[in-house]
C-alpha cells in the first residue's frame, strides 16, 4: 500500500468535506504508521469537522503552513483543536491562530503596519520584516491590506503565493477572489 496516495486521497476528501471517508482513509495511514504526522492530524481535523465545520478546514490550512516551520506542529494542533472543543474559542478561529503565532516568533500585522510607515518605504519594511520573521496575519482584512501592498509594490509572485496557500481558507469569498485581479494577467 503507497501511503502517500492514501494520504492524498484523504487529504482530497477532507478538502470536500468528506469526513467520514477521509477519517477511514487517515486511519488506514495510521494503521500502516502510527507515527505519521499528516494522518495524525487529518484524522483529528476529521474527528473536529463533524462538529466545527469551517475551523476544522481553517486548521488544516494552517497545519499545511507550519508543520516544517516549527518544532511540534502535533501539540499546536492538539492545543488549538481541544481549545475548541473546551469552549474557550469564543468568536473566532483566527484570534485564536493569532495568538498561537504569536507564541511562535511573528511580527503581528499591525506592528508590520507600523514598521511602513516609520520606513516610510513599504519595500525595504517588507523585506526586513519578511527575512527576519514571519508577519501574523489574524484578520480577513489584514489578508487583503497585506495582498493589496504586496501587488501595489510588485511583489506579484508573493502575492500569488499567499492568495494559493490562505485563500482556500476563505473558501470561495469574493472580496479574496478579487484579489487576484491585482496580478499581471497570465499569473493568476
Amino acid at each position: 500500500m503507497n501511503i502517500n496516495k492514501l494520504l492524498d486521497r484523504a487529504e482530497r476528501l477532507f478538502i470536500e468535506k468528506d469526513y467520514i471517508n477521509a477519517l477511514k482513509l487517515y486511519s488506514i495511514a495510521l494503521s500502516e504508521n502510527k507515527e505519521n504526522l499528516d494522518a495524525y492530524v487529518g484524522a483529528i481535523l476529521c474527528d473536529l469537522g463533524f462538529t466545527f465545520d469551517e475551523e476544522a478546514q481553517v486548521l488544516y490550512y494552517y497545519f499545511q503552513t507550519i508543520k516544517e516551520s516549527i518544532s511540534d506542529p502535533k501539540k499546536t494542533i492538539e492545543h488549538l483543536t481541544n481549545s475548541l472543543i473546551d469552549g474557550r474559542v469564543q468568536d473566532d478561529i483566527y484570534s485564536l491562530l493569532d495568538e498561537n503565532m504569536a507564541l511562535n516568533d511573528g511580527i503581528d500585522y499591525e506592528d508590520f503596519i507600523k514598521i511602513i510607515e516609520d520606513k516610510e518605504n513599504f519595500k525595504e519594511a517588507f523585506e526586513d520584516a519578511i527575512f527576519s520573521t514571519r508577519v501574523i496575519i489574524s484578520k480577513k482584512s489584514q489578508f487583503i491590506d497585506f495582498i493589496k501592498r504586496l501587488a501595489d509594490n510588485g511583489y506579484y509572485s508573493v502575492a500569488l503565493n499567499y492568495l494559493e496557500q490562505h485563500a482556500p481558507m476563505y473558501q470561495n469569498d469574493q472580496e479574496i477572489l478579487k484579489l487576484y485581479s491585482l496580478l499581471p494577467k497570465g499569473m493568476a
